[in-house]
């Protein structure tokens, strides 16, 4: 039922935690959740199956219709911050990432995760190409990689978190590196965004 997934899900995350994935086995999912292996084989077929499910279970970052590209991207950012100031998947992502190296199947898996993150800022950029504030030729997936990257570095390396000085000046520096120009008055769209980078 509902009750032991919840307790499957939520023993994986806590051993994500506290020893990365090496240390996950669906043995040991099994006894820290008071679950039976069958009831998780069921559900999953794999450990990989319970990394994507416990990744699934967290909120992602929505695409936004803004004014301009500039607004689209800082509530984005927002939204970014938010989620993972809330998130204990800030302390896992580091020990996985660093366990992709030598599990070929662990890495397909976050994959498939970060297509799925990169997936609302990839509609936020075409959108922007749509409008005429980017080039149609404009390398949409590097612009991603580095927003991906330098979040990354923020928050793993530096462990500091997503300010609203760093964020606008990224969002600048993407803007003049990919030829941005102003959105056709015709084409603007009006539009609020709730979220804004933590200030300091």
């Amino acid at each position: 039922g509902l009750a032991a997934e919840r307790a499957i899900l939520d023993a994986t995350l806590k051993i994500l935690r506290e020893g990365g994935y090496s240390a996950l086995t669906i043995d040991r999912v099994a006894a820290t959740a008071r679950s039976s292996k069958t009831t998780i084989y069921r559900r999953w077929k794999s450990k990989e199956h319970l990394v994507l499910a416990v990744f699934s279970q967290f909120p992602m970052a929505e695409p936004v219709a803004g004014p301009s590209l500039e607004a689209d991207l800082i509530a984005m950012f927002g939204q970014f911050a938010k989620i993972m100031d809330n998130s204990p998947l800030r302390g896992v992502l580091p020990k996985l990432v660093a366990d992709c190296v030598n599990d070929p199947q662990l890495s397909s898996a976050l994959i498939q995760v970060n297509e799925r993150r990169r997936a609302p800022i990839r509609q936020v950029l075409n959108h922007a190409i749509a409008r005429g504030e980017l080039p149609k030729d404009a390398d949409i997936e590097l612009a991603i990689d580095v927003i991906q990257g330098a979040i990354s570095i923020r928050l793993y390396f530096l462990l500091d978190q997503l300010r609203e000085q760093w964020v606008r000046g990224l969002v600048k520096m993407l803007l003049l590196g990919m030829g941005a120009t102003p959105a056709p008055a015709s084409k603007k769209r009006s539009g609020s965004t709730k979220s804004s980078p933590r200030r300091r």
